[in-house]
């Protein structure tokens, strides 16, 4: 789309703090992606009537513009990408017991980790209702749960020992982001692995002016408004980066950091691998 060539041509040059301005821009471009991915599904499924997807509006909500092939196949990928996290620490996806996919969506990842026939529990969560619901009605997971904004998350101390969080922590500002932090830690198993998606380095630059990643280098953290999903996520779910010497110092008051993926998540946003400490 044209509107999409003029905005990744400009975007360095605009200030962070007018995003909000440009939502009436988002939310056009928005109506024309999804009526050209209803377009294209109803193609699809003509085709493929056994494939059970989520349709174009809840798969637009969680990853953007993404036809039924790529939404199933970064599925699959996702679990390439976590198995390789946890071997930078000397397990595999075949060494987990319970799972969380926390900020589930609907259902990507655990559509395909039930496809891969890993058995280990596996229990999905999300702040989006409607995602949570065609879940439940379509992807088999031991179970799924509404969870509030902010802590307590409704599980027991020590429930799981491996905690996926895909493209969460780009959304939240630091205090929320704290206290999730330190919820999940409360509900990993002793030694348990934490894997969370940040946005990294490389995005920076095509993306961000240049005296926003000035302050982004500087600080170590950066969290926009920028309204672009006005009426589809609350207002509180905006925009963030990190600097990896932010997540070592910071997030390390809180986990043990064991390593720092650059593009570990399907060569796009970066990977924190992280410990609870004893």
């Amino acid at each position: 789309m044209l509107i999409d060539r003029l905005w990744k041509t400009i975007r360095p040059f605009v200030p962070v703090q007018i995003y909000p301005l440009l939502a009436p821009v988002y939310q056009w471009r928005r109506r024309i992606h999804l009526e050209q991915l209803t377009a294209e599904d109803q193609r699809y499924l003509a085709l493929h009537p056994d494939v059970k997807v989520p349709p174009a509006e809840l798969r637009y909500n969680v990853v953007g513009r993404c036809t039924i092939p790529e939404f199933l196949d970064g599925g699959d990928q996702i679990v390439g990408d976590i198995d390789r996290a946890l071997r930078t620490v000397g397990i595999s996806l075949w060494h987990i017991n319970n799972f969380l996919d926390f900020g589930c969506g609907c259902g990507r990842l655990i559509s395909a980790l039930r496809s891969g026939r890993f058995d280990f529990k596996i229990t999905g969560c999300d702040v989006d209702e409607r995602a949570i619901r065609w879940c439940k009605e379509n992807v088999a997971a031991d179970r799924y749960v509404v969870n509030n904004e902010l802590p307590p998350a409704p599980f027991e101390n020590e429930t799981f020992d491996l905690i996926w969080c895909g493209s969460v922590f780009t959304h939240l500002d630091e205090d929320r982001q704290d206290q999730w932090l330190i919820e999940l830690r409360r509900i990993l198993k002793p030694n348990g692995v934490l894997l969370a998606s940040v946005h990294g380095p490389h995005l920076w630059e095509p993306r961000l002016p240049s005296w926003t990643i000035a302050k982004l280098k500087r600080e170590g953290f950066v969290f926009a408004r920028t309204g672009a999903d006005r009426g589809v996520h609350p207002a509180w779910y905006q925009v963030a980066w990190h600097t990896k010497e932010y997540i070592n110092e910071h997030w390390g008051g809180i986990f043990e950091i064991c390593d720092y993926l650059p593009r570990g998540l399907n060569d796009y946003q970066d990977i924190v691998v992280a410990r609870r400490k004893n």
